[in-house]
């Protein structure tokens, strides 16, 4: 089963009084990369937080916010020595400068620290509350990333079969290739030389050794060995398969461009675009699995 990098959790709970909103969103990154915005309630816990989120995202870009809302009509209180500290630094370098001062309070009460939280300090059973609560949104957020892992790998599958129905049509198509460029090697030769001096052995000698450099047989093996080992990693038990998947996509390509490149066959060649196109799907579907 897949897992999508895709996901989005959501709780509110109360606690001192006020409303937490704890929000959890991934989207597809090469690691763990982590925009944690929280309030200076819970800054004391950030590490804490961060290894709770990593432990369940594993991978992913990722923004949580968790922050609270006021339940009643409690405020901050004033920070008288941080407000008079400003006005005499502002007053100072206006005085100096003659700059008016008609507008500093203005500016005081606009710069940072100017109120004192009036938070308390959780306690233990509060904290374990909280990572209760993170449980829980991540645990949404992972039946989130399942169902869209599930979808992901519906379209996976479907993209594998159409490159495995092509290449079985590769396959149909190359003893008729291959005649086809016998005879024209033979018909060429003849529109250059009379019959009778033609060297048949030789011709042969040559033809065969042409043909062995346009053979694909061993590239319709691999191909079809990449296929049949995608279609298994997607059913493996591990949880992180993207990466895995991505490099037999790229063995994949490497596979169909030799096809393509040792076709000189109008039907094979568009069988190979078809399954290019198939094959770039898969790789554009492969961002978003974890």
């Amino acid at each position: 089963m897949l897992i999508s990098m895709t996901g989005y959790g959501r709780t509110t709970f109360a606690l001192n009084g006020k409303n937490i909103v704890l929000e959890v969103k991934t989207l597809n990154s090469k690691s763990f990369d982590l925009n944690l915005r929280i309030a200076p309630l819970f800054k004391e816990y950030e590490m804490e937080i961060r290894n709770l989120l990593s432990k369940y995202i594993i991978r992913g870009k990722t923004d949580c916010l968790l922050t609270y809302e006021q339940m009643d009509e409690k405020a901050g209180e004033i920070n008288i020595n941080a407000i008079k500290e400003y006005y005499r630094q502002i007053k100072s370098i206006s005085d100096d400068m003659g700059l008016e001062q008609a507008n500093i309070m203005d500016l005081v009460f606009r710069l940072p620290n100017i109120t004192t939280s009036s938070n308390e300090p959780l306690t233990d059973e509060q904290w374990e509350m909280v990572t209760n609560h993170i449980d829980n949104t991540c645990g949404q957020l992972t039946k989130f990333r399942t169902v869209e892992g599930i979808n992901l790998e519906q379209d996976l599958i479907l993209h594998v079969n159409l490159i495995h129905s092509a290449l079985i049509e590769v396959e149909a198509l190359d003893p008729k290739r291959m005649a086809q460029q016998r005879e024209k090697m033979h018909n060429d030769l003849r529109s250059y030389l009379a019959s009778e001096n033609i060297d048949m052995n030789r011709f042969e000698q040559e033809v065969i050794f042409y043909l062995e450099k346009m053979d694909i047989t061993e590239e319709v093996i691999r191909l079809r060995s990449h296929c049949e080992y995608f279609m298994q990693t997607i059913e493996d038990k591990a949880q992180e398969k993207g990466k895995k998947l991505g490099f037999i996509a790229q063995e994949m390509n490497r596979e169909i461009n030799t096809i393509g490149s040792k076709a000189y066959h109008a039907d094979m060649q568009r069988k190979v675009v078809e399954m290019k196109d198939e094959l770039e799907k898969i790789k554009e579907q492969l961002n978003n699995v974890l």
